[in-house]
């Protein structure tokens, strides 16, 4: 039953209390009070829903059917984009079964946020329609003995075997919440902000390191190169995937901590240069100084997401995918009749994803630690 449904009954049982009440039934009296209270307060919220909805009008409604987004766009509060993926919001009047009327999805355009390369930005991005998905890992080759590919005319063809096994991953949801006043409602880059500043760059972080945790965690990845993290060391990693798989490493993860390490080393001469170039300039002044320069060609990720004394450097793309629930993305909504909200003037915001990492081919990465 709607808001207004439950309006129009309690007016019509105040209506059916005249007769008694003009007979100054003090029982009449007393239940028509207690109607003329809920009826206030049905009022209110219908106020407070009807005021959401216009707002939402006046900057533009566009059902969710009639949008379909593609790409990295900016943040909607209809189609809120993440640079990876869609981000719908539903804004509604309440989460109560019986008195949440839902206000119409919308979309307004704001200014779009630039995050910094995250290790989530380094994989290949899939997505699926179902709750969990079943993939191939592939092992080691199986070659005969002595095999070169040379065959007798008319002699049965040497078999090579591939290893695979399958592996099945549910989806895992990431979610947040935050609260504020109800004024976030009548200002779109405020919750813009809200939502990309405090709840989507949250999430992104412990996406990070879920990412990384998992990756670390898979059974196959190269773990030869243990004696530290060094310019050499890393270039070792990089050749290591080359060698187990064929594909060029692409990026490497590294702690800022231990990226600091790095940008701090000088050469031996007496010159004493930065080799990842100093403050105001790239190395030996040739260039302008650029944050985060490549290491042997590779993609740095500084990030808290991994521990300080390990890095992995992989080949990201080829090798592993980050899978997402289809049209989904980054989910918001806001509410604001969760718990005490309605009383406080304040709204919910949720933030959820559900996504699940899919490394298909474990020697497209090294870890380089300290053994």
């Amino acid at each position: 039953m709607t808001l207004k449904e439950q309006l129009a009954e309690k007016k019509a049982a105040v209506m059916a209390l005249a007769e008694r009440i003009e007979a100054e039934d003090a029982e009449a009296i007393k239940e028509a009070g207690e109607l003329e209270t809920a009826i206030n307060e049905l009022t209110e919220k219908i106020k407070a829903a009807e005021k959401a909805s216009n707002l939402l009008s006046q900057i533009g409604i566009k059902a969710q059917e009639e949008e379909k987004v593609e790409g990295i766009k900016s943040l909607d509060l209809g189609y809120l984009k993440s640079n990876r993926g869609s981000v719908q919001t539903y804004i509604k009047a309440a989460t109560s079964p019986v008195t949440g009327p839902t206000i119409p999805v919308v979309s307004q355009r704001v200014a779009e946020i630039q995050y910094k390369l995250g290790v989530r930005d380094l994989f290949s991005e899939e997505a699926i329609s179902g709750n969990s998905y079943t993939y191939f890992r592939m092992g080691a080759t199986e070659l005969p003995a002595n095999f070169d590919g040379t065959t007798a005319e008319g002699a049965e063809k040497p078999q090579i075997h591939p290893t695979y096994t399958p592996v099945t991953e549910p989806l895992v949801k990431k979610a947040a919440h935050l609260k504020e006043t109800d004024e976030l409602l009548n200002d779109a880059p405020y919750l813009e902000s809200v939502v990309r500043g405090r709840g989507v760059y949250e999430l992104r972080k412990v996406t990070d390191a879920y990412l990384v945790s998992k990756l670390l965690g898979t059974s196959g990845i190269d773990v030869t190169v243990n004696t530290g993290i060094s310019f050499d060391n890393l270039l070792k990693a990089k050749m290591a995937v080359n060698y187990n798989t064929g594909y060029d490493a692409e990026a490497i993860i590294i702690n800022p901590a231990d990226l600091q390490t790095l940008l701090l080393t000088k050469d031996g001469g007496q010159t004493g240069q930065y080799l990842m170039g100093g403050p105001a300039y790239a190395p030996y002044g040739n260039g302008a100084y650029g944050e985060y320069l490549p290491i042997w060609g590779l993609k740095v990720v500084a990030t808290s997401a991994i521990a300080s004394g390990t890095a992995i450097v992989g080949a990201f793309k080829t090798c592993a995918s980050v899978i997402t629930k289809a049209n989904e993305g980054f989910r918001v909504e806001v509410a604001n009749q969760n718990e005490d909200d309605f009383v406080k003037n304040m709204v919910t915001v949720r933030i959820e994803e559900r996504l699940l990492e899919a490394v298909r081919l474990p020697g497209g990465f090294a870890k380089v630690y300290t053994a």
